[in-house]
């Protein structure tokens, strides 16, 4: 429904305006009283808070987002559902004063206060290790804030002074579990900062960690990084400075998340990644699927022991805020026992090659992935399909081949796609990110993608080992 706005004049901020005024009418409705009244504002409320997703929604898909913006909708969303039940209290108390041991004016208001702190210990938690840290828990779609579009069945049954009864009791109780995370949150501590010493014969210590979100949500997955990372994450950011990033946004967007950029890395980094790739060389372990897969690669795992620059290049603040942008979310690391979270591709023998395919994710959230070239003497193409899960559009067929230092980036779930076979004499490398908005996976999904990891890429004894390992540890 938001798609029509993109290009519009509509900002975000507008439709957050337009939550809250229908969100206040909503409290107001409440607060009259009345059966008819509590009806009009039942439906008010699954209006506004329809609303509500749409703001959100309009700024992913159009990149117009802000910290203004978002601070804007969190305090809008407190102050409405405050008034709410608020109103609700009034509302009762209107209608049947006396009628509870206490005001139900004050059981309206101590669940609002109850709400609003909630709301301020989240927006804390959320600063601190991001959005994945205040993921709701959730069936079917359907987060436990969603349970108020159920409002306009308590009101026709005329519900209201019980549902206010349960409020009364359930907000401050949640309100307990809320600030009991926010303690267990708190006590964790922040990533290291970089520190130098100027005393020059004094050794220099300098360690990076990524993303706070990621550090407490998986404090056992983040490695130092080597000062060499900071020189790279520089270069980077330099590098991005020539880049329209209005008009990549806009092509991402209107490619359903995916864009290919053919000059990207700066050459010192590619060259970097170019002296990893011929270090890992003899750890490359081939495949063959018949029909699907013919090639050889090497996991994160190995990457860490022989060529940790891949590791620090995957964790560069410049680059994966890059690519924030771009997707519109937070991006966090791959857990550590993930083997795909950042791999060497080689195509070294003819007919080498990846068939038609999605990059499917287990994760719980969407996993975004990101292909550098780092050696391309090859006829190889990225071959791929746009908007073949979107029926709102057209499919979009493209190839493109991507030298050392050029980026593709995209939706792994949306993207189809292939690596076309390999010639005689020809050789192809390639590096291939992954990055998760929700690093959480079940222990089924997790078998499967091992399982998967261990048959199409790395073998089993690189897969598995590692879990045994971390069993026993």
């Amino acid at each position: 429904m938001v798609t029509p706005l993109i290009n519009t004049r509509v900002s975000p901020n507008h439709l957050t305006t337009l939550r809250l005024i229908v969100g206040l009418a909503c409290a107001w409705a409440f607060a009259k009283g009345g059966y008819a009244m509590a009806n009009l504002g039942a439906v008010l409320l699954v209006l506004s808070n329809f609303i509500d997703h749409t703001d959100g929604e309009l700024a992913r898909v159009s990149g117009k987002t802000s910290r203004f913006g978002h601070l804007y909708d969190l305090g809008s969303d407190a102050f409405v559902t405050v008034l709410l039940f608020g109103g609700i209290g009034m509302g009762v108390e209107a209608m049947a004063p006396g009628s509870l041991p206490v005001s139900a004016s004050v059981l309206g208001w101590m669940a609002g206060v109850a709400v609003a702190l909630i709301f301020f210990l989240r927006m804390r938690i959320e600063d601190r290790v991001g959005k994945a840290g205040t993921k709701q828990a959730s069936v079917g779609g359907f987060e436990t804030e969603d349970v108020l579009y159920l409002m306009p069945l308590v009101t026709l049954f005329d519900g209201t002074r019980g549902f206010l009864i349960a409020a009364a009791i359930g907000a401050p109780l949640f309100a307990l579990l809320v600030v009991a995370d926010y303690v267990r949150v708190m006590r964790r501590p922040l990533p290291a900062k970089p520190q130098t010493n100027n005393n020059t014969n004094a050794t220099t210590d300098m360690t990076h960690t990524t993303a706070a979100s990621a550090a407490a949500l998986a404090p056992s997955t983040v490695a130092p990084l080597a000062p060499a990372a900071f020189a790279a994450d520089a270069e980077i950011e330099r590098a991005m400075d020539a880049i329209d990033f209005d008009a990549v946004t806009s092509e991402f967007k209107s490619q359903d998340a995916f864009i290919y950029l053919e000059k990207f890395l700066p050459r010192t980094v590619t060259d970097q990644l170019i002296a990893a790739a011929r270090a890992v060389t003899p750890n490359v372990n081939r495949n063959y699927l018949p029909g699907h897969k013919q090639g050889g690669s090497v996991s994160r795992h190995t990457l860490d022991e022989l060529a940790p620059f891949v590791a620090e290049l995957y964790r560069s603040p410049a680059l994966m805020r890059f690519l924030e942008r771009l997707a519109g979310e937070k991006l966090l690391p791959s857990p550590k026992e993930d083997p795909h979270a950042y791999a060497l591709y080689y195509y070294t023998r003819p007919g080498d090659h990846i068939g038609w395919h999605y990059d499917t994710s287990y994760y719980k959230g969407r996993r975004y992935t990101l292909l550098l070239g780092v050696v391309d003497q090859s006829s190889c193409k990225l071959e791929y399909r746009l908007h073949t899960r979107n029926s709102g559009a057209p499919q979009v067929d493209g190839a493109v081949a991507y030298p050392p230092g050029a980026l593709v980036f995209f939706d792994g779930d949306k993207l189809h796609h292939r690596i076309t076979p390999l010639g005689d004499n020809e050789e192809r490398i390639s590096l291939t990110f992954e990055y998760v908005t929700d690093p959480r996976m079940g222990t089924w999904q997790r078998f499967i993608s091992n399982m998967k990891d261990a048959i199409a890429y790395f073998g089993f004894r690189q897969v598995f080992r590692q879990v045994l390992q971390r069993t026993k540890r």
